[in-house]
């Protein structure tokens, strides 16, 4: 799972090197600053995961988290929705991220292309 925020960029998978639960997820970015937003996020709901540097991998940053916490992280973030357009809130608040993310949503633009 993609999950793009005014925060930043996460992707979201099963982990399944996790030595924790079995429903521990790995949640990936490329940003650190993104990575620790969510951690300092899951800190106040129990114990703060390390961001971990990955620089071999296409995610240069990564931490184990629970289901619970990614949900109740999303859910935060869907209650605190209040802008009437994603793409101008993101160039209010980091106009270089804006331009990545534009970039992203030409791209996807294209499925509406091939898909009907």
């Amino acid at each position: 799972m993609w999950l793009f925020t005014t925060g930043g960029f996460l992707s979201i998978v099963r982990n399944l090197n996790a030595t924790g639960p079995e429903d521990a997820l790995l949640v990936r970015g490329r940003v650190r600053a993104d990575l620790e937003r969510f951690a300092d996020f899951a800190g106040e709901r129990g114990a703060r995961p390390e961001v971990v540097a990955s620089p071999e991998a296409d995610y240069g940053f990564r931490l184990t988290t629970s289901r619970e916490t990614l949900a109740a992280f999303a859910a935060g973030r869907v209650a605190a929705l209040d802008y009437p357009n994603f793409k101008s809130e993101i160039y209010r608040t980091d106009p270089v991220r804006e331009k990545v993310y534009e970039g992203v949503w030409g791209v996807l633009h294209g499925l509406s292309k091939v898909r009907a």
